[in-house]
C-alpha cells in the first residue's frame, strides 16, 4: 500500500486536490478519476466518497489552486488592493497551472455541462475578494451608483481570462491598466 493510501482525512483530500491540479496542468480535460486514483494510490471509491463526481473534484481542485495563488488582499487603500488582486490573477493565469487549467475546464465544460455551474460558483466566490474593496470605493463615493461592483471586477479579470484562453499572458502592467480603465469608467 502506498504512503498516500495510508493517509486519512484531510491528508487524503489534500493529496487528491494536489494530484488533480498537477494532472489538469499536464493533461488538461482528459484527466479521469482513474488517473487521479493511480497518481495518489487512493481507491476510486475513496475519491467518490469525498467528491460525488469528477466535475466536483475538478472544481474543488481549482478552488484549492485559486485560494493558494490568488490570496485575499488586506490593504487599507481599496484601489491598491484591487491592483494587487489584478496582478495576482494575471500572474496565476501566466503560470502553467493557471492557464492550462482554465483551458481544461472550458474544454471539459463542452462534454460536462455541470462544470459550467461549478465554474460560475467558483468565480462568484473568488469575486467576493475584490467586491470588498469595490464596495469600499462605492461607499466613499468613488464609483457611480448605477454601476454594480461585480461588473467593474469582471471588466478587469474577464479580459485576462480570454487572453489566457488564447495563450496570451497578461503582464502586471496590463493588469494595472485594466484596473485603471475599469475604475475610470465607473468613476463619478
Amino acid at each position: 500500500m502506498s504512503a498516500t493510501a495510508q493517509r486519512r482525512g484531510p491528508a487524503v483530500e489534500q493529496a487528491l486536490l494536489d494530484a488533480t491540479v498537477q494532472l489538469l496542468t499536464e493533461r488538461g480535460a482528459t484527466v479521469t478519476v482513474d488517473d487521479i486514483a493511480a497518481a495518489t494510490g487512493v481507491h476510486k471509491t475513496t475519491i467518490y466518497r469525498r467528491f460525488t463526481t469528477r466535475e466536483h473534484l475538478i472544481a474543488a481542485a481549482v478552488r484549492h489552486l485559486g485560494e493558494r495563488i490568488v490570496p485575499v488582499v488586506e490593504d487599507v487603500d481599496p484601489r491598491a488592493a484591487l491592483g494587487e488582486l489584478a496582478r495576482s490573477v494575471a500572474a496565476a493565469l501566466r503560470s502553467p497551472a493557471g492557464g492550462n487549467i482554465l483551458r481544461a475546464v472550458v474544454a471539459a465544460s463542452a462534454s460536462a455541462p455541470e462544470l459550467i455551474d461549478l465554474a460560475d460558483e467558483f468565480f462568484r466566490e473568488r469575486y467576493e475578494i475584490a467586491l470588498v474593496h469595490l464596495d469600499r470605493l462605492a461607499a466613499a463615493g468613488a464609483l457611480r451608483r448605477d454601476v454594480e461592483p461585480v461588473v467593474v471586477w469582471e471588466q478587469i479579470v474577464n479580459p485576462m481570462h480570454v487572453r489566457a484562453l488564447c495563450g496570451r499572458p497578461t503582464s502586471d502592467r496590463e493588469a494595472d491598466a485594466l484596473v485603471d480603465l475599469a475604475l475610470h469608467g465607473a468613476a463619478r
